[in-house]
């Protein structure tokens, strides 16, 4: 098992009074040049992808499990990561030469525009996804 598989075991197998909410580090979000911003949110979805197979394969096939999906909107790219009626949502929008990262999240102050702060937020964005779900509790190691 990964080391992230084995946090989600933790969570899985830990009443909630147990284990504080994880907080993704993030960071005032800021104009970059487009490719950069491309290679970001891509670097990121990639990463979502894989760590989202990782929790689905520590929930019991019963469970709801967590679903990525892709979308382009005008200027804008997104991916969202959805479960038990909460979204994590990562965005990209593009315009004047220029690129903008946003991450809005069930469980994250979304009052003031923020993005991811580096790749490790990513499996912290997830478990509070979970964790802000009612999460199914059980062992599943």
């Amino acid at each position: 098992m990964t080391p992230f598989m084995l946090r989600v075991a933790d969570v899985l197998g830990a009443e909630p009074e147990e284990i504080d909410l994880p907080q993704p580090a993030l960071r005032r979000s800021v104009l970059r040049p487009v490719g950069k911003g491309n290679d970001i949110h891509v670097a990121y979805r990639g990463l979502t992808e894989q760590l989202v197979c990782e929790a689905n394969a520590m929930l019991a096939p019963e469970d709801d499990h967590m679903t990525l999906v892709d979308e382009i909107v005008g200027d804008e790219m997104l991916y969202s990561v959805l479960y038990r009626g909460r979204a994590a949502v990562v965005s990209t929008t593009f315009g004047d030469g220029k690129a903008y990262g946003r991450v809005v999240a069930d469980g994250l102050d979304n009052s003031e525009p923020h993005e991811l702060a580096g790749p490790e937020s990513v499996e912290d964005l997830l478990l509070l996804l979970l964790m802000e779900s009612d999460t199914p509790r059980h062992p599943s190691y």
